[in-house]
């Protein structure tokens, strides 16, 4: 994945479009849009910029980019600190954080269980 495809999955879970990412980081649409589609290589001012717009950072950035989570408190869990950025695994996040606090478990049940029966 180059950045920009990262860029665009964490646009994407925050259900920000890129007028709002461009606004909030003080760009335009179309640098976003090109920067997105690794179309054009943004200055380290913009993409600071746009880490900070996103709640993140540029080395975060990159690290995703590359297939790994830097370690955090909060995005380590049972020792795996991956994150997976597909269209299906964002539709899963932005869908389960409208979940009650209940439903959320059955949901964490349900996938223990999926990967139980598969073993």
């Amino acid at each position: 994945m180059h950045i920009g495809q990262i860029i665009r999955a964490l646009r994407q879970e925050m259900e920000w479009s890129q007028e709002r990412l461009a606004h909030e980081a003080d760009l335009d649409t179309s640098e976003v849009s090109r920067f997105e589609r690794g179309q054009r290589r943004l200055p380290t001012t913009k993409l600071e910029a746009i880490a900070k717009a996103l709640g993140t950072t540029p080395a975060a950035l990159y690290a995703m980019a590359e297939g790994r989570e830097p370690p955090t408190d909060s995005c380590l869990e049972e020792g795996d600190a991956t994150v997976d950025y597909s269209p299906e695994a964002v539709q899963l996040r932005r869908t389960f954080r409208d979940l009650t606090e209940y439903e959320r478990r059955l949901v964490l049940d349900f996938a223990r269980m999926l990967v139980k029966r598969r073993r």
